[in-house]
């Protein structure tokens, strides 16, 4: 009984830790330099729809049930979706404010998106321009995240999503 108790707060005590640097890592967010149409987000798609608890599938959102998250309105498929993200949005915010990472990671470039073609890393979902370019990254996630992550550091000011 004595070991569950103790497995309880130590999980409960991880997830507070991840919160808190979850937050701290998205205090400097600048999102002017974000790939937006006026103030949203991923072209309409629903971020939550691409991880296991949305669906595992990319949905359009529906723009009568949106959420502004730190100015980027998302739209999602469903109010379930819209509740999931309101409790650990910086989990499905896209990496490097919503560009190719190929791109970030080869040139630091700012370069646009197909909302279809994303790598699930973890917490973290990169977006690409093409097939190519979701190829070449996806041949050594790891390194090519961590070069994004840096260049993206380096353009913006801001930390990487993590």
């Amino acid at each position: 009984m004595k070991s569950l108790i103790n497995i309880k707060w130590v999980s409960i005590a991880i997830a507070f830790l991840t919160l808190s640097l979850t937050a701290q890592a998205q205090v400097n967010r600048n999102v002017s330099e974000y790939n937006l149409q006026g103030d949203l987000g991923l072209k309409g798609y629903d971020p939550v729809s691409y991880f296991a608890e949305g669906g595992s599938q990319p949905a359009k959102g529906n723009s009568s049930i949106a959420h502004n998250h730190r100015g980027v309105t998302y739209h999602f498929s469903s109010v379930e979706n819209r509740e999931i993200f309101k409790v650990m949005p910086e989990r499905y915010e896209p990496t490097y404010g919503g560009y190719c990472a190929w791109a970030m990671a080869a040139s630091g470039s700012k370069v646009d998106i197909d909302p279809l073609l994303y790598t699930l890393d973890g917490n973290r979902i990169h977006f690409f321009i093409a097939p190519g370019t979701k190829r070449s990254f996806d041949r050594n996630v790891s390194r090519f995240a961590a070069r994004a992550d840096r260049n993206w550091r380096n353009l913006t000011g801001e930390e990487p999503r993590l």
